[in-house]
């Protein structure tokens, strides 16, 4: 990284500034943070288990319950706000010290406001609504007024704090959430990984030697580990998903502009006609995925971001018996043991809970690249290396591999018009299986892999696509690597490096029928309880 001693000097003050915002008393002694590098096979839970940080109580807030849990536990007065706030807090400052994944912490003013949220129940004798009191996190594209969005830029270290609340944070808030933190992202957040020159590389909770992916990287991290149990990342290639699948939480990616998109921190050109990024949430349960969605699109964001789809929430019907597709990969694209046996295990489990399974045949992911591919180039004047560039940054490794091929092509109205023939036409294919199957949602690998080590992710096959189509998709966490049962030779996949790691399936839905694709989650999720 070629920087200026003036750069280098923000980059070091950031940092400082982001450690005095952790309570003395919640500090790891160096005993500890001494173990704690993108190196180290160590789980961060491990580490957790050699502090006394956390008292019986927070461990058991922290651990025990889902976010639907603990607002019915303090809607009810059994818990209150503020020392719930304050156990996430804490943990979420050990989340930072053992896997890095926080941007930006405001925790006073969490407590403040946990505090708010207290006093109006008490007062009121109801909730400020479905979010009330929850402690909720956020990644660091989005705007919480009075805090930085840097997105990792050295470039945007001299930009002003945020004005204002992305829409998504403002109704947050008026359902009566608590914010505390912000999260890390990689470099551009176009890549599955999780470094950046700002604020350094996540760490994966369950072994840091492993990614956290991206780009919600931190949120996967702060999630994965229990420091949030409700957060908000974006996903234009599989980044609510990959952090999800790595970091062992649950993740939805919705149908584009069904979540207000507006008012973030500038990154992507406006009027981008390629494919397009959406928000979504990371959860530790099926039905906290449901609960935000439902919350936010029940606020009818539309009336005030002009960006989302006047599309309603929906209480669609539950259905006791699913007709789900499997799609067992693409041998274009094969994936590892672990991953093969899980979806194997997975599939069997839920068709022994009455659901039928049908293995079937999907067309072409290679196309499916080859057609995508030209959709993340639209940007001829490549702003995102601009924004490198005003902070003398050098592009990372891994941003290289995953940019798509340089065809030659030039990019004009002619190759914009072919890239949409091509997706309208891909897509009907996928309708054809959707109909001569009659299936309610396909299951399918979230990834070739299982977490990867660092900067070893790769092109995001088994997400993208579901991008490209704008299908909603949502992985949800089961089972993990067993060197007993995965220790079969393969290229490029070694099982001592990713021992433990979680295991996960994705699923995938048509497009819009978002709600479909949640009840089909939940009761997958369900199905796959351990």
């Amino acid at each position: 990284m070629a920087v200026t001693t003036d750069w280098k000097a923000l980059v070091s003050a950031k940092r400082a500034d982001r450690a005095s915002r952790i309570p003395k008393d919640w500090t790891l002694p160096e005993s500890i943070t001494s173990k704690v590098s993108f190196k180290s096979p160590v789980s961060a839970f491990d580490l957790l288990a050699e502090t006394s940080v956390l008292t019986p109580r927070e461990h058991e807030l922290t651990e025990k319950y889902d976010a639907t849990a603990l607002l019915e536990k303090m809607a009810s007065k059994e818990l209150t706000s503020l020392e719930v706030t304050t156990a996430f807090c804490k943990r979420a400052a050990l989340a930072q010290q053992l896997t890095n994944c926080l941007t930006e912490i405001f925790f006073d003013k969490a407590l403040e406001r946990a505090q708010e949220c207290d006093d109006y129940l008490n007062k009121n004798g109801k909730t400020m609504g479905t979010f009330h009191g929850l402690p909720m996190s956020l990644k660091d594209m989005l705007m919480v007024k009075g805090e930085a969005a840097t997105l990792g830029f050295v470039s945007y270290l001299k930009k002003p704090v945020a004005q204002h609340d992305s829409y998504i944070v403002q109704i947050m808030l008026e359902a009566g959430a608590v914010l505390y933190c912000k999260t890390n992202v990689p470099q551009t957040l176009f890549v599955c990984e999780s470094h950046n020159n700002v604020f350094g590389t996540t760490m994966n909770p369950y072994k840091l030697s492993l990614t956290s992916a991206g780009s919600s990287s931190g949120e996967g991290a702060l999630v994965g580990f229990r420091g949030s149990i409700l957060g908000v990342g974006s996903d234009i290639g599989g980044s609510v998903r990959a952090p999800a699948l790595c970091c062992g939480t649950f993740g939805f990616k919705p149908s584009v502009d069904r979540l207000p998109w507006g008012g973030q921190q500038a990154l992507i050109r406006q009027g981008w006609p390629g494919v397009l990024p959406t928000l979504g949430p990371l959860a530790t349960s099926a039905q906290d995925l449901t609960l935000f969605t439902k919350t936010i699109l029940t606020a009818k964001p539309w009336k005030r971001d002009s960006t989302a789809h006047a599309i309603p929430w929906r209480d669609v019907p539950k259905k006791q018996h699913l007709t789900i597709g499997v799609w067992d990969g693409d041998a274009d694209f094969p994936i590892t043991p672990p991953v093969a046996r899980i979806l194997k295990e997975a599939t069997a489990k839920v068709e022994s809970k009455g659901h039928t399974v049908k293995h079937i045949k999907c067309p072409s992911l290679l196309t499916a690249l080859k057609f995508a591919g030209p959709g993340y180039k639209f940007d001829t004047s490549n702003k995102v290396f601009e924004f490198l560039s005003e902070g003398e940054e050098e592009p990372v490794p891994e941003l290289q591999i995953a940019a798509p091929p340089d065809d030659g092509a030039s990019v004009d109205l002619e190759a914009i018009w072919n890239f949409n023939v091509n997706k309208e036409n891909y897509r009907e294919e996928w309708a054809k299986v959707w109909r001569e199957n009659d299936i309610d949602v396909l299951v399918c690998p979230g990834s070739r892999q299982v977490a990867p080590p660092h900067g070893q992710f790769g092109v995001p096959y088994y997400t993208m696509i579901w991008n490209y189509l704008d299908f909603p998709a949502s992985v949800i966490p089961f089972s993990k690597v067993d060197k007993s049962v995965d220790s079969v030779e393969m290229k490029d996949y070694d099982v001592n490096a990713v021992e433990g790691a979680p295991g996960s399936v994705q699923v995938v839905g048509w497009r819009f029928q978002d709600e479909e694709t949640l009840n089909a989650t939940e009761a997958i999720a369900e199905s796959l309880k351990m």
